[in-house]
């Protein structure tokens, strides 16, 4: 039976942030959730929290085994809310601005190379419906460096008479990425795949460019899978997420320009600290050509 008690001021709050994050900063509903999850561990009316109560909460959470990056994970989604708070004037003090969490190890973004994706996407799409899209999403995700919840936003006429690609990314932010001829070549011959698809499943037409097997707007954890399943079938020897490819896109766009600011308007990133990742990868691949091919290395 549902209960008829009305929300506390905490639930109203808290809502009110929840969807904040979906509509103005176009989070998505994994990052609501885990907010909303970070939010549950404060007792108490969260107009009057102190910083000393949310210390206690993270060395009980350190104490109990959380990991680094959970509590710092935590300690951010606290800032965020009590920032909101200040900023509607609920609270005239952020409580979280002060926090301290241990120190994350620094963990690099995983990238594929270069003759790997090669080696993935020669040669022409599957017959199959379900693998031809998820060909032509790895090929999109890798040409462009869009996010998994950006790609699949896209309509079935983005390639139709332009040559770019614009974009409405994280913090409703827009950027405009290019459309290399290669791509574009690729989606032509996709698009014929996707009206065929339609037409066998006896569906109206869609206006989400990539569908699922029923004909609906595809999810972002279908097209999880169905980008592992398809890697795993040509023969990749690692496990591919839609992610990755972004890594990979920013990795081998600073080999090649070694243009930092670029490849920064390019991903969308806020701020050029979010790139400069990107920099620690190519020195990686560096240092592995040198091991490679340098005599005195040997």
């Amino acid at each position: 039976m549902r209960s008829t008690e009305p929300p506390s001021n905490n639930d109203r709050l808290i809502q009110r942030y929840l969807d904040f994050l979906r509509l103005e900063r176009r989070y998505s509903e994994h990052s609501v959730l885990a907010v909303r999850r970070d939010l549950s561990f404060i007792e108490g009316p969260l107009t009057a929290v102190s910083a000393t109560a949310l210390k206690t909460i993270l060395a009980k959470r350190h104490a109990g085994g959380s990991a680094p990056s959970s509590l710092a994970r935590m300690a951010s989604s606290w800032r965020g809310f009590f920032g909101f708070l200040l900023d509607s004037g609920q609270i005239e003090l952020n409580p979280a601005l002060g926090l301290k969490t241990p120190k994350l190890p620094r963990a690099l973004p995983k990238a594929v190379g270069v003759d790997q994706l090669a080696a993935l996407l020669q040669g022409p799409l599957p017959e199959q419906y379900r693998l031809a899209q998820a060909h032509a999403l790895i090929e999109l995700l890798y040409c462009t460096g869009l996010r998994i919840s950006e790609a699949l936003s896209l309509t079935d006429d983005v390639f139709a008479n332009s040559i770019e690609l614009r974009v409405l990314g994280k913090g409703n932010k827009t950027r405009i990425v290019p459309i290399i001829d290669a791509l574009r070549e690729r989606f032509a011959e996709f698009s014929g795949l996707r009206t065929k698809h339609l037409m066998q499943i006896g569906n109206p037409p869609v206006n989400a460019l990539f569908l699922s097997a029923k004909g609906l707007p595809l999810s972002a954890r279908q097209a999880q899978k169905d980008v592992s399943e398809f890697s795993k079938l040509r023969g990749l020897d690692q496990h591919l997420h839609p992610h990755m490819l972004r890594h990979s896109f920013g990795s081998h766009m600073l080999q090649s320009t070694q243009n930092l600011r670029a490849v920064q308007e390019l991903l969308g990133h806020a701020s050029i600290a979010s790139t400069q990742i990107y920099t620690a990868l190519d020195f990686d691949h560096l240092s592995g050509v040198y091991d490679k091919t340098f005599p005195r290395a040997k």
